[in-house]
């Protein structure tokens, strides 16, 4: 007869070799194992044997692998990822090795971490600079019915910069309110801006549709009206809605202006420019007025000035690129800055050039206008040029790295 260390010889012998989890190590099973209420001796019930027992395979489910590793090395691929990806200054590849410099490089352009500077040129010669971060998200757009509280500088800056442009010369300033008698009033008892609006649009879209037929039948392009409109409320007196226009033509008959418009003959205000920078100033005085809501939109221009006064763009992707427009604008702060400009830490501006002016008004005040210069725009533009060509050269003749996988 066997004894009880023979039988377990045999167990032993027999799952050895194989067993449902693939090869296994024998086992002391005469070592003592601790139980879960902390006697020695015989292993707990659930406790993990290697191998276990015959039929007690379903109770000890195999092992999970360990977590795979990026890099066997003291310091993984991961953390130097992470090193390399904090870094707001300057990025050093030179301790990667090639594949590891590549996996930063490929993981960078997936997740949106590319960063650069873009340049904005602007047909005025306006410049405006500054650094970037590929895969920001944008804020959502709004939905629904729009309510402005005053102009923004952005829209100032638009319509500034559309004057600016030199794409037409305006020549006359329209005003047109309303005769609360004629009009759609609220509870309130006043104009009515979504009817006031829609009006205004009819009024507009016959006025347009006049000097277009005009162009088109003689085939004469300036013909076509350009116009720059904003909306204002008249705080002080009625609380009324009412619209400013731009026009670039040297005469319109008011007669006709009014009949168009409907309203009360003194309804209709029309004034001669004298030069663009008296039309970009009324224009903005009226902008500066008030904290009225408005529905909807708060002024409008012409498709050719909206499409004549964009600016025109250019990109310099790569944290290299991105450093040397930073080191050129560090060196050329107090030139742009004595040049009329604005420096911060991620960019610039520069003003469209213009001369030097001293005029007078009314009352004998002498007011001066300090001119601005091309050179410093000029300048800037030459040395990122520069720059950027010196490091598009350095990348092209970069010299093989020996660690190469093949």
């Amino acid at each position: 007869m066997l004894d009880q260390n023979d039988h377990q010889d045999e167990a032993q012998k027999q799952h050895s070799e194989t067993s449902f989890y693939g090869p296994v190590r024998p086992v002391d099973y005469s070592a003592p194992a601790d139980m879960a209420d902390g006697r020695t001796g015989t292993p707990p019930r659930y406790r993990r044997c290697n191998p276990p027992l015959p039929g007690m395979e379903a109770y000890f489910p195999p092992e999970t692998d360990p977590p795979f590793e990026l890099d066997n090395s003291s310091e993984s691929l991961t953390t130097k990822l992470d090193q390399i990806l904090q870094s707001n200054h300057h990025r050093d590849l030179s301790d990667l090795t090639w594949e590891q410099r590549q996996t930063v490089l490929d993981y960078e352009e997936e997740e949106g971490f590319g960063v650069g500077a873009s340049i904005s040129l602007y047909p005025s010669g306006e410049i405006t600079a500054g650094c970037y971060s590929r895969g920001l998200k944008r804020a959502p757009g709004q939905h629904g019915k729009v309510m402005s509280m005053k102009f923004t500088a952005k829209a100032r800056k638009q319509i500034k910069r559309a004057v600016e442009s030199k794409i037409t010369t305006f020549k006359l300033f329209l005003t047109l309110t309303f005769d609360p008698k004629l009009s759609v009033l609220t509870e309130s008892g006043c104009v009515d801006q979504q009817w006031a609006k829609t009006k205004f649009k009819k009024f507009l879209n016959s006025l347009t549709k006049k000097y277009t037929r005009l162009a088109d039948k003689t085939e004469n392009e300036t013909w076509y009206l350009n116009y720059i409109w904003v909306a204002e409320i008249q705080e002080q007196n009625t609380q009324n809605i009412h619209f400013h226009i731009l026009l670039d033509r040297e005469f319109i008959d008011v007669k006709w202006l009014v009949k168009l418009w409907d309203q009360a003959s003194n309804s209709v205000n029309i004034k001669r420019l004298n030069n663009q920078e008296h039309a970009v100033n009324y224009l903005l005085s009226y902008m500066k007025k008030g904290n009225t809501p408005i529905e909807g939109k708060r002024y409008g221009m012409s498709q050719k000035l909206l499409d004549g006064s964009r600016p025109v763009k250019f990109d310099f992707y790569g944290r290299s690129k991105r450093r040397a427009f930073l080191n050129i604008k560090d060196e050329l702060e107090r030139e742009i800055k004595e040049n009329g400009g604005y420096v911060a830490d991620w960019g610039l501006s520069l003003p469209a050039p213009c001369r030097p002016r001293v005029w007078k008004d009314k009352q004998g005040t002498i007011f001066r206008k300090p001119g601005v210069s091309q050179k410093i725009g000029k300048e800037f533009l030459e040395r990122l040029h520069a720059a950027t060509a010196a490091i598009d050269q350095e990348l092209a003749y970069a010299p093989i790295p020996d660690d190469l996988p093949f």
